[in-house]
Order: C-alpha cells, then structure tokens, then sequence
C-alpha cells in the first residue's frame, strides 16, 4: 500500500465516538457505528484519506496474521513447536478460545463503517464520476468480504450439509447505511444467514458492474469480485454459480497464469515475484503500514511461521500430503554422499525449493527450534518469509490456484461427477509438477466422496497457512481433527460457531447469544 499515506485521515478520534463513549472501545464490545466529522465525505482529500483507511484495516491482526494462519492452527495443518504459545489454544481448541478468536467482530465493523461511507456517504461532485465509481466498487467488494469472513465463524453455511442451517439461522448485524452523526447509530438484531449471503452476493454483483476492467493487483479489482463471488458461492453451495465466477476470475485475470516450474513456485510468496498468482495482494510497506498496525515485530505472520518465534510450524498430516515430485515441498541439498548439507554460519540445514525451509528460531539463534516434535524433518513454511522484516510480508488475500479448486470442486458437486471437475484440478496438479489425477490416483475418480476427499486434500497441499483449512471442514460437515487423525471437535458440536460473547450482548440487548454458550 505504497501510495497510500493516512497523513490526513481525520476519523481517528471521531472513530472513539461509539454508543456509551470511550469505555466500550476500550472494552472492545460493540462495533463502531457512529463517526463525527463529516469533511471527510466532502473534501477529495478526506475521500481518499477514507478509501486508505479501509484497505488499512485489512493489516489488523484479525484480518492478517489471525485471519490466515489461525484457521490453520485450529484445524490440523499446523502445531506449536516446543517451547512456543503463539496459537496454542486454537492447537488444543481450549474453552471457546478457538471459535471465538476466529471472529474479528470489531475489526469487521470498523471496515464496514468506513466502506458505508464511500459507498453512500460521499455528496455528489466531490470526486469525478469515474473515481467514485472506482472507489465504491472496491469498498462494496471488501464490505462483503469482511461480512463473510464474519458470518461463517458465528453462523452455519446456507444449505449446511449436516442441516444445522434449518436448526440455527442467525448469523451476523447487517449495516449498510452511512453513520454520520452518533443519533444514526442503532442497535439492531441478528439477519439470518441467508438474509447476509443475499446481501453480501448483492454488494458482489454492485461491485462487479462498477469495477468492470480493472485489473490492478494490489487494489481491489474486478476478477478479486468474480473470485470472491465464487467463494461465498461455494459456502453457500451454489455450485453453477461458483464454478462460473471461478472460471470468470481466471479469465478477468488474464495477465495471470499459475507458476509451473519449479523456480516458478518456489519463489512465487517473495517480494521479487512480482505478485505471482495473486489476484489481490496488499502491497505492504513496513516503514509506514506494518502488519498487525504497529511497529511489534510479534504480530506479523513471519514470527509464527518461519522467523523469530516460529510459533506455528506445518503437521507431518501435511507434509505426508506432497508427493516427492510436487513443485512445492523442496528437498535438502545434500553432498555427493548423500549427507545433508549444513551452514557453517548458522548450522541450519540447507535446503531448496518449495514453500518450506528448516525452522530456524532467530531469537533463541536454534537451528531446530523443536519443530522436530510437529514433524519429522523440523520444517517450517515459509510463504511468509518476512524477507525484509516480520511485518513486511504482502497478503495475498486471493490467488489464482484457488479459483481452479473451487472450479474443480463446484463443478464436480454441480454434476455429481469426478469427471465435471478433474480438468480443472489437473491444470493446477500439472502447474505443480504432478500427474493427471487419473494417473496418480484413479480411485479419487470413482466416487463423489473420493475426489470431495482429493479435492480437500488438494486444498491442503496448495492453501496452507492461507486462511482455509477450519473453513473447509466446517462448510463441507467434517469433524475437526488432530494431525494424528484423533478427534478434536465433532462436526455438530455447538463450538464450531463462535460465541458473541457478554461484552457484545450487553452493549447491544438486541443480540442473541449461539446455542451451547
């Protein structure tokens, strides 16, 4: 986000006028509804100090580092190491740690306050036609991503697989309206589920219409649209309408292509790919917008997976996953004897390609770092690789790849066929180094079941540590469990919804708490 610079944002402090007043921010209760100030909607310099703020906010902790490792953490993906904590509750889902901390409520709020005001707030001539249209677009697509990034950790997916949709449909506060002054604000009850998804695949549709032809990858564009209505679609198992917004993300994104070769994939998370695969990637400036909002060096998603802390390295479940052929596990560099390969500087292991390295815990100056306890070779991922520091590493929020599994996946779902969806989950598996599905694994192939577990699996192999795992398992009605295969949570537990919470529902009355809490 180089070019945005928040020197002017003046809705810091009206930010603090929230219902009862200061003390319910700091209780981090109810979300901001009410914003003072009102230049900022009529000056050009104000309306581009608030389109900053939005895509800001994306850099908070519940919308970075949380929001992409820890559904990995929570799921089977990845463990701490010995000697760490960082996501240990989401590892053993203690109390309602887990769920709950999967929710950024107040951060889901905050965007959507500021995206209302651009998408109806803005008076008329303040900016020309042509920008504002730009700028509601792209605050219309990230309100609805973060209302689904919301609505699936506290409420059951439409057409939920195991029917719990038909015993709970609540899901979250939908706000829509512009607050200007504190009297707008409101307290209001839960929407339905399905009353959120209508609203979030409405906003989609704004969305693509106004930004039709961008193609700009570190700002929301038009195939970003088409792929985020391909994965609300997906949640809710509209599989038609999935399938083709994948296939219209690949196309709108043709400028794109999956990386197929082995340096190609190895490279593709570093700050010299070029924005490799990524259809929408905040381009972080450490020196003046780090990850997490602030200079701590602890929040950006590096110190949990590959540097400093290491806190959260990949389960021996995943590695086992990659056939040694794949593009994206690497090897070690051995000698001529066979012997693996050390750095006489470090002792760290040597080792190339893929998106793994040895752990390596530059605080404690530990070559294994007690990794060897998540997984056999003491590895650690390294698609944040805080190359030039723990909070400079660009998120990528949406990639090629998974547009051709939700393409593969929804299409074979849409047909009740392996065949409907293999081509597209080839074109991926043939970019990664691997065989055709029918050559590697035919028997993915004769059952619905078996490619839906292939397809999971695959999913696994590409997407780790990007924000994917726990959602998979609760949207397709699978338990959750442990790397050892052990159960973790059943499916049908009351726990795999996030709770609101007392602090929520008694700064909002309007609120009811989900079942089980």
């Amino acid at each position: 986000m180089n070019t945005f610079k928040l020197t002017s944002y003046i809705l810091v402090a009206a930010m603090l006028l929230v219902f009862a007043g200061c003390n319910d921010i700091l209780e981090d209760t109810e979300p901001p509804t009410a914003v003072s100030g009102d230049v900022v909607l009529t000056s050009e310099d104000g309306v581009n100090a608030l389109r900053a703020s939005i895509y800001s906010k994306l850099r908070g902790f519940g919308f970075s580092t949380q929001y992409f490792i820890g559904p990995s953490a929570f799921a089977d993906e990845t463990r701490s190491r010995v000697g760490a904590s960082r996501m240990e509750g989401l590892n053993n889902a203690e109390g309602t740690f887990g769920t709950t901390h999967l929710r950024p409520y107040n951060q889901t709020y905050s965007l959507i306050l500021d995206a209302n005001l651009i998408i109806s707030g803005i008076e008329d001539g303040v900016l020309p036609q042509e920008t504002l249209d730009q700028y509601r677009g792209e605050a219309l697509a990230l309100r609805a991503f973060a209302m689904h990034n919301l609505v699936k950790a506290l409420g059951y997916e439409p057409n939920d697989p195991l029917g719990r949709d038909g015993e709970w449909d609540l899901g979250i506060i939908i706000r829509t309206e512009p607050t200007i002054d504190v009297e707008d604000a409101d307290q209001r009850p839960r929407s339905t589920v399905n009353e959120v998804y209508t609203q979030i695949l409405d906003d989609l549709s704004q969305a693509k219409t106004l930004l039709a032809g961008t193609t700009d990858r570190i700002r929301v564009n038009e195939a970003f649209v088409d792929g985020l209505t391909a994965r609300v679609n997906l949640y809710a198992g509209n599989w038609a309408e999935a399938s083709q917004a994948a296939q219209d993300a690949i196309s709108n994104a043709s400028d794109l292509s999956l990386a197929s070769s082995e340096e190609e994939v190895a490279n593709m998370f570093f700050e010299t790919s070029d924005y490799t695969e990524g259809i929408f990637v905040l381009d972080v400036n450490p020196d003046t917008e780090p990850i997490g909002g602030t200079s701590n060096t602890n929040d950006g998603p590096a110190a949990y997976t590959s540097t400093q802390w290491v806190a959260q390295v990949p389960t021996q479940m995943v590695l086992d996953l990659y056939d040694e052929d794949d593009y994206r596990i690497g090897d070690f560099v051995r000698d001529e004897d066979g012997e693996i390969e050390i750095d006489d500087a470090t002792g760290v292991r040597l080792y190339e390609g893929g998106w793994y390295q040895p752990c390596f815990d530059s605080t404690e100056n530990d070559p294994q770092s007690g990794c060897d306890a998540v997984n056999d070779d003491a590895l650690s991922t390294n698609k944040f690789n805080g190359a030039n520091g723990n909070l400079s590493d660009d998120l990528r929020y949406m990639r090629l790849a998974e547009m051709y599994l939700i393409w593969a996946e929804a299409a074979a779902r849409e047909a009740n066929s392996p065949a409907a969806g293999v081509d597209a989950l080839d074109e991926l598996r043939q970019a990664r180094g691997l065989q055709p599905l029918g050559v590697a694994n035919p028997d993915a192939l004769l059952s619905m079941d078996a490619f839906e577990d292939e397809i999971l699996d695959e999913r696994v192999r590409e997407l780790i540590v990007e924000g994917h795992r726990f959602w998979d398992l609760k949207r397709t009605g699978r338990d959750i469990r442990n790397p050892d295969g052990s159960l973790k949570m059943a499916a049908d537990s009351y726990r795999i919804l996030a709770n609101i919470g007392a602090n929520l529902r008694n700064v909002n009355p309007e609120l009811v708490e989900n079942p089980g809490y």
